[in-house]
């Protein structure tokens, strides 16, 4: 009997409690149930809303660590978070983006996401490479995305992603979870070099083909001096500080290297082993050329210390550079508006002149958009990406402020600029607008960006020698860089590994430092082509020789 009274007893005290905490619930605006056990995340998201293209009941607002451009490109009243973008996003999701903090693409974003990882306070969303993606996955400050990805992308982009066969979200993914939506870089793209045509036409040369015909033709840029610089102020070839640069890199030699069938920074197999492309035999004998031809005065003698190549290509004073296909949008665009009798034109350097080349293809990711612990709608990634890489490129192609924001030049304006293609992207985007150019394709068919391509094209072709910048630069991007990247033979060199091994953790940034600084002394003069073994025997001795053998390892489990 006691028994009974005393558990009657405590079933009424557990149920006042109980009451009690739903009336103070109800006071405070919260339901105890709803608390979210510790580790995971609050879901509020409804199964409609987690369709891709489903729009939220209430607005979702998220922060962003937002890329800028290097020069602004919005229109006057707009920001980054109010433009065209921003408003379709709202229109068509309901979801607004709020910069938690801006910077400009390249180093000052890496510094401020930097930042943001080592104080624990990051946005809902931003972009990092894949070093830091490691360190947040290792850290346990991300969301795993993998039932997001499957329930809020839609097919078109899942599709896009499967072009790749698995290489495009392998890099994302570890442990079996999605902890990323990557952005894709598609197909081979080689490095071309890009000239002066003008100045080729005022001196009465030929386009070079091979090594040896770009040596004549820098000599004579330098010596004749055909953009009125004033004696020795004419520079022939820009060239970047990381002489042998990453994929798709402006201002590197990569096209000067493939010659020599290097690959500088790519893990390749030479002769059945796994090696660093850095170190190679055919790598000394490239840098060799290049310092033969710095101490000609062929290459730009301020090369070690400038800080904007930009500059020189805009202001007219270099004759060449070596940059991917899209090199006529930038830095060409404004090289061409501040002088419009500026003409550019690319070409491909091949060793014997025949035009077939060799190049290494690329990771297929370029950069990783995350979503931090904690943040309630994980599926906004996958939606936008969807929205942004598929709706609006398809069904809302002629949506009008975004027609408008492209056409006009404007840049910026994606709060996350993650791109999703399909991996032979570049070369089908020509087919596409040739096909139309020449009558063969309705203009109607073509996706947003393609559709204000081709408005430039069309406008090129009506006067190309009145053509304006934006017009200019549309059509020697895409039918002619495009175009000698579609129909360019290329012998296509895989390199066999793209991911970190444990030792590269520790020790890749100053084995990077150390290749940088001994190619730049190399290509200068400040140290002889003699030194480059020593620069192995270094690299080897750092670390290069241990993380060569994790490579090889690594290689041979798959």
């Amino acid at each position: 009997m006691l028994k009974e009274n005393v558990e009657g007893f405590m079933k009424r005290i557990i149920a006042a409690i109980s009451a009690v905490l739903v009336v103070v619930g109800i006071f405070f605006g919260f339901r105890v149930a709803d608390k979210p056990a510790a580790g995971k995340d609050k879901t509020t998201v409804t199964s409609q809303e987690l369709k891709p293209f489903s729009k939220y009941k209430k607005t979702v607002t998220y922060t962003i660590g937002k890329s800028t451009p290097g020069i602004p490109k919005l229109p006057k009243g707009q920001t980054y978070e109010n433009n065209a973008y921003t408003k379709y996003l709202k229109k068509t999701l309901n979801i607004q983006s709020k910069d938690k903090f801006e910077a400009e693409t390249g180093d000052a974003y890496d510094r401020k996401v930097s930042m943001a990882v080592a104080s624990g306070d990051l946005p809902d969303i931003m972009s990092v490479n894949i070093d830091t993606l490691r360190t947040l996955v290792a850290s346990g400050e991300i969301q795993d995305l993998s039932k997001v990805y499957k329930s809020s992308t839609s097919k078109f982009v899942k599709e896009k992603y499967n072009s790749y066969n698995g290489r495009a979200l392998k890099e994302a993914t570890f442990n079996g979870k999605l902890m990323a939506i990557p952005s894709t870089q598609n197909a081979t793209a080689p490095t071309m070099l890009w000239i002066r045509q003008d100045w080729l036409d005022k001196l009465g040369l030929k386009a070079p083909k091979t090594v040896a015909e770009l040596q004549k033709v820098l000599t004579a840029f330098v010596e004749k001096d055909p953009g009125n610089n004033g004696k020795g102020k004419t520079i022939g070839l820009a060239l970047s500080k990381s002489v042998g640069g990453m994929y798709g890199s402006l201002f590197v030699a990569d096209n000067i290297f493939a010659t020599y069938n290097s690959y500088p920074r790519q893990w390749i197999r030479q002769n059945g082993k796994v090696v660093y492309g850095s170190t190679t035999n055919q790598t000394k004998q490239a840098l060799g050329l290049l310092a033969s031809w710095y101490k000609k005065g062929l290459i730009d003698p301020q090369m070690a210390v400038r800080d904007s190549i930009e500059s020189l290509i805009i202001s007219g004073k270099a004759g060449a550079f070596f940059g991917p296909w899209w090199s006529g949008d930038y830095p060409l665009n404004s090289a061409k508006q501040k002088d419009p009798k500026a003409d550019w034109k690319p070409y491909m350097i091949s060793k014997n002149g025949d035009g077939k080349i060799s190049a290494y293809t690329q990771d297929p990711d370029s950069e990783f958009y995350v979503v931090k612990k904690g943040y309630a709608h994980p599926e906004l990634l996958p939606k936008l990406v969807s929205a942004l890489n598929d709706r609006l490129v398809r069904k809302d192609k002629n949506y009008k402020p975004v027609v408008d924001f492209v056409q006009n030049g404007y840049d910026g304006g994606k709060p996350l600029d993650v791109m999703v293609n399909f991996n032979n992207a570049t070369v089908q985007m020509y087919k596409d607008l040739q096909a139309t150019v020449d009558g063969k394709k309705n203009p109607s068919s073509l996706s947003l960006d393609d559709s204000t391509s081709y408005k430039n094209i069309k406008d090129y072709l009506k006067d190309p020698k009145n053509a304006n910048a934006n017009a200019w630069s549309g059509y020697t991007s895409r039918m002619l860089g495009a175009k000698l990247m579609a129909t360019t033979k290329v012998k296509s060199v895989n390199p066999v590994y793209f991911g970190q091994t444990k030792s590269m953790k520790l020790k890749w940034t100053n084995l990077g430092t150390l290749e940088d600084e001994t190619f730049l002394k190399i290509v200068t003069g400040e140290e002889s082509i003699n030194k480059f073994s020593k620069f192995v025997h270094q690299w080897n001795q750092q670390g290069g020789a241990q993380i060569t053998k994790e490579v090889s390892t690594a290689v041979g489990k798959k």
